[in-house]
């Protein structure tokens, strides 16, 4: 499954690209669905150039209240490897699953570009693929009957949690300025 989401946040260019690549752990007091980001590794691969390896933890609270019984913290934990291109202010991003590692596939890349009054646009263009029948015991034929509605689920989920860093940049931004 295919998204894209278009988000303008308040501040220059410079001041967001720099927050989400070297402040990303400082972002957890503005982003509400996480509950943690530790920064694993972090290396430069060239001018301009750094690869991050994250760990991300969301909160078991974000989850609808109808699957928490089911979501474990382990659950909402995913690795972020992410290679970025500061000439070309833009991110790729590969997500993986901390535990339950082939269950799903998301790769993507961000795009920050300059906006009107000295605000951001940041672009999110990535794909979300769902391999259900890699559950344990779950018929192959049910998987493939219930990967769409999974895929859907899932992107209800995620998608609220991408525009949220959106805002948690801008309020982090705001914040430093006091």
């Amino acid at each position: 499954m295919e998204f894209r989401i278009e988000e303008t946040i308040a501040g220059p260019i410079e001041q967001v690209f720099g927050a989400m690549r070297d402040h990303l752990p400082d972002l957890v007091p503005f982003l509400p669905e996480v509950e943690s980001i530790q920064v694993l590794e972090r290396e430069e691969i060239g001018p301009g150039r750094h690869r991050f390896l994250n760990l991300w933890q969301g909160k078991p609270d974000a989850a609808p209240k109808a699957v928490r019984p089911f979501v474990s913290g382990n659950m909402l934990r995913w690795k972020d490897h992410a290679e970025w291109d500061e000439a070309a202010r833009k991110v790729a991003w590969r997500l993986e699953p901390f535990h339950f590692g082939t269950l799903f596939e998301c790769r993507g890349e961000d795009l920050f570009a300059e906006a009107p009054g000295g605000k951001t646009k940041m672009t999110i263009h990535g794909v979300l693929s769902i391999y259900p029948e890699r559950i344990p015991g779950v018929p192959a034929f049910l998987a493939r009957r219930l990967r769409p509605d999974v895929e859907k689920f899932i992107m209800n989920l995620v998608t609220p949690n991408l525009r949220g860093v959106a805002g948690g940049i801008a309020r982090y931004l705001e914040h430093t300025k006091a």
